[in-house]
């Protein structure tokens, strides 16, 4: 498999809170997939969660998908 075949999908349904380390952890898993050839996505992200990615305005830099389905697309 090529690593540009490989794909990374955070699933955030069940987050009921994250914080800036959270953030901070989920955008360096954004960059080192992008570095490494890999497609990144977050998946069914919780309302709490969404709040937080819309303030910081990350929504707007992730891609962000409903399900599993839809992550495979990305």
């Amino acid at each position: 498999m090529r690593p540009r075949d490989c794909r990374v999908g955070v699933e955030l349904s069940a987050v009921s809170y994250i914080d800036s380390s959270g953030i901070a952890a989920l955008v360096e898993g954004f960059q080192n997939a992008r570095q490494n050839g890999r497609r990144f996505a977050l998946v069914a992200v919780s309302q709490a969660v969404m709040a937080v990615l819309e303030l910081a305005r990350l929504d707007r830099v992730f891609p962000i998908v409903a399900d599993v389905e839809a992550a495979r697309a990305v």
